[in-house]
């Protein structure tokens, strides 16, 4: 028998699987792409359709509300790493005399058009 937290988190992804691929798109009855609720392109006379339901049917997301597709739905989110930057402001000088406004990652500190002065 499961433990009771682990038969609560089964639960929660199985419910959370159900309802991605449940997620309402709708279909225009001529056009060969679907939509998100909020797009212009559909009209009163749209149908109500899963995403699944619209991947089976041959339909491409539409390229003005980017619905998400199944895969995406399912993938796992896609964090940046967070952090210090390793890159530093250029330490050479302009003919004005300023500080070069350009940024590398150089370990001497100069961008490319001040490495050979």
């Amino acid at each position: 028998m499961l433990s009771i937290p682990r038969q609560i988190s089964l639960l929660f992804i199985l419910f959370f699987s159900v309802t991605l691929k449940a997620q309402a798109v709708f279909k225009t009855p001529s056009g060969a792409k679907y939509h998100l609720a909020s797009c212009r392109m559909v009209k009163n006379v749209s149908e109500e359709i899963t995403i699944n339901q619209a991947e089976k049917a041959g339909l491409q997301p539409c390229r003005i509300c980017h619905p998400q597709t199944s895969e995406a739905l399912m993938a796992p989110a896609v964090h940046k790493a967070q952090g210090q930057s390793n890159t530093t402001q250029c330490r050479g000088l302009t003919k004005a005399g300023s500080r070069c406004r350009h940024m590398t990652s150089i370990a001497n500190g100069f961008c490319y058009q001040h490495q050979n002065r």
